[in-house]
């Protein structure tokens, strides 16, 4: 009778299996959208929407061209040629009810048309196709996925991946290490071409940004790197698993990158972050910090925002650079609305094989205090302070702290424009009020970086401005003393940060080629009695460019004490100010402000306008470009909008506390009787904001490649 009943029971459970088989078999609309064509080729995005009740475990789907071929691909493992079969990469594999999974496809179109082909698979209940983007006629092709001469990618298991990796040779990019399969890095993107320096052997996963066609997986008997000894619930199962430059989310339409929605981002990733269980309290040392903490970088891609880039013309060429992940109000950490937050970023770094990681420690209680465009969610006094503390800096620090995360570079960027707002803007009440000694930006940063500095893998840089805040001698002065004054009432004293960043989310360039050598001195057209710095522009300023006032403060602060190692960082995502107007060569105007309008690079009206200006990408990410200077980063994701341009765009339903700034408005005239010079039609603070990007990306310097 028992053996009858189990016999029965096996029978259920096969016909169970078999009915969520065939229910799981059909159960998804597959769809093919055509996103941009241009004379040659074309790009785009193959999207999986889960229309069942149970969940799609695993996916593949298959299509073919007449005459289009792919050439590159991005967040699903492709193989074939025409037909082509894509299949789900470790992070994509799960699509839930009512979710979707998307990757991209980039392809020439070999002299036809762009095709729009059938997506077919057994997951798929209907097809769907459609074409979002207009053909252009531009007679080239975006820059093809950076990083990467191939989308193809090299599995390894995760019971062999200590053990096997492929046969590498470490090449130069910005100062960054990155293992790839040749000698030379042939059609490698945006270091075409650069030669190796070194050779080694990968003790993991390949590279983080996937490998070259046709390198194999060797057997080796290096030692294993943190990365392999790390605890287990960091393994990932294979290299495919990586979000790299053949696996980077993948982007909506243009039409739609201003919104995308909570089921999109949460298809990226199976993750939760709507939980802390698995927070550690605790905090693990990662051994003794670095001097200089990006020596050695290999950078963390955010997939969020490289996607909305991937999705604006040209935007592939700035795609897969590193930008800061901002923590701009306490729902952020672990978002209940799908979206990533902390832990999400962190694990995706993991994924990556990357060590270098940018987070922005931003929400201080009366945050912005002389502006309104980025008013925070918390209010100044007894409840803002507990709050700010309690569920913002110990959720921050205990999520660091994981010893799951001991691999990481964690790089905080410490509340931009708060402690500056303490040396100049004490008129305005906000930052009055922000001046108290209990609740105010000085002990509540000290509070951030104490509760930081026990955690060796994280490197707190403090913001300071920038060189057309700060940079007048007097502001200088009370600043150096200021912000040093309140680093060393923290937990580690002068150790506690690893040093201070400027321009964040700033224009200021980092040289002015044409200006510089005369910021102590008289212009040539005076004949000795002028000096440059009295031009207008500069209002007697000594520091017209970044590299000088950053210099500047280091001496200063080791003066005041701190270590001779203190490192500097400069965010240089929107400094570049390229395009047809920048200048050649200096003016030979004999009238000053003549002289210095025609000789400078920035373009602004005046040095104080700050919102949404029309500036350009600057230099890339890289690793001590300048003596005393740690690394050049991009702490501002190109591309979000600095506030909102009107009272209409400015309501944010996540963060109501941003207001409307007029600084922001593009019709207004502000105190210092010049034109903000802002963008129109931009939204409200953090919000993808397209011409913004496409003004950057066009007006960059360098040029983009």
């Amino acid at each position: 009778m028992k053996m009858s009943l189990r016999k029965t029971l096996g029978v259920a459970s096969l016909l169970s299996l078999s009915l969520a088989a065939a229910s799981q078999a059909h159960a998804a609309v597959c769809s093919y959208t055509l996103n941009n064509e241009w004379n040659t080729g074309f790009q785009g995005t193959v999207s999986i929407t889960n229309n069942g009740t149970t969940a799609i475990n695993g996916w593949t789907v298959g299509w073919s061209y007449a005459n289009n071929r792919i050439t590159n691909s991005w967040n699903a493992t492709l193989t074939g040629n025409n037909p082509y079969s894509a299949s789900a990469l470790n992070w994509n594999s799960t699509i839930q009810p009512g979710q979707s999974v998307t990757f991209g496809v980039q392809g020439n179109k070999n002299g036809s048309t762009a095709e729009i082909p059938t997506i077919t698979g057994s997951v798929c209940s209907s097809v769907t196709s459609s074409s979002s983007v207009p053909t252009t006629s531009s007679s080239s092709a975006p820059s093809s996925t950076p990083r990467s001469s191939s989308s193809s990618v090299v599995s390894i298991s995760s019971s062999s991946q200590a053990s096997q990796c492929a046969a590498v040779s470490q090449c130069n990019w910005y100062g960054t290490l990155y293992p790839t399969c040749t000698t030379t890095v042939s059609g490698w993107g945006y270091e075409n071409g650069k030669s190796c320096i070194s050779t080694a052997t990968c003790a993991a996963q390949p590279s983080p940004f996937g490998v070259v066609a046709g390198c194999g997986v060797t057997s080796s008997s290096a030692t294993t790197s943190s990365a392999a000894t790390s605890s287990s619930s960091s393994v990932r199962s294979s290299s495919s698993s990586i979000l790299s430059s053949s696996s980077i989310a993948t982007s909506p339409s243009s039409s739609s990158v201003a919104s995308v929605s909570s089921s999109s981002v949460v298809s990226i990733s199976s993750r939760s972050s709507s939980s802390l269980s698995s927070s550690s309290s605790s905090v693990t040392s990662a051994g003794p910090r670095m001097d200089n903490p990006f020596v050695g970088a290999q950078w963390y891609i955010d997939p969020i925002w490289s996607a909305k880039a991937m999705a604006e013309t040209g935007g592939s060429k700035v795609a897969n650079y590193n930008t800061a992940v901002w923590m701009d109000r306490i729902g952020a950490i672990a978002p209940t609305d799908g979206s990533w937050g902390l832990r999400d970023h962190l694990d995706a770094a993991l994924d990556q094989n990357a060590n270098v990681i940018q987070v922005v420690v931003y929400d201080l209680p009366n945050r912005d205090c002389h502006a309104l465009a980025s008013n925070g969610e918390l209010t100044q006094g007894v409840e803002g302070t507990t709050r700010y503390r309690a569920e913002y800096v110990d959720v921050l620090a205990s999520i660091f702290a994981d010893p799951k995360y001991r691999s990481l570079r964690i790089i905080a960027i410490i509340e931009p424009d708060s402690l500056p707002n303490l040396v100049t803007n004490l008129s305005t009440p906000a930052c009055q009020q922000a001046a108290d000694a209990t609740h105010g930006y000085v002990p509540n940063t000290r509070y951030t970086l104490s509760k930081f500095y026990p955690i060796t893998n994280v490197y707190s840089y403090v913001d300071i401005g920038h060189s057309g805040w700060l940079g007048w001698t007097d502001n200088f002065g009370k600043a150096v003393t200021l912000i040093g004054d309140a680093i060393k009432g923290a937990t580690g004293g002068v150790n506690s940060v690893a040093g201070f960043v400027s321009n964040t989310s700033g224009y200021t360039p980092l040289y002015e080629p044409f200006l510089d050598s005369l910021a102590n001195s008289a212009f040539p057209g005076s004949g000795g009695g002028t000096q440059t710095r009295q031009a207008k522009f500069y209002e007697w300023n000594p520091h017209f460019s970044e590299v000088s006032f950053v210099t500047a403060w280091r001496n200063a602060m080791i003066s005041a004490g701190f270590p001779s190692n203190i490192g500097m960082l400069v965010d240089t995502s929107r400094n570049g100010w390229g395009g047809a107007n920048r200048p050649t060569a200096q003016s030979t105007s004999t009238v000053l402000d003549t002289f210095v309008d025609q000789s400078r690079i920035d373009r602004r009206a005046h040095r104080g306008n700050w919102c949404n200006q029309r500036g350009g990408v600057g230099e890339r990410p890289q690793v001590a470009p300048v003596a005393g200077i740690d690394a050049y980063v991009w702490v501002k994701p190109p591309g979000e909008s600095d506030g909102a341009a009107s009272l209409e765009l400015s309501y944010d339903p996540q963060d109501p506390a941003k207001g409307f700034d007029r600084n922001c408005d593009p019709t207004f005239t502000n105190a210092s009787g010049t034109n903000t010079g802002a963008m129109p039609n931009a939204p409200v603070a953090g919000r993808w904001f397209s011409a913004g990007f496409k003004q950057l990306v066009d007006n960059a310097y360098p040029p983009l490649e």
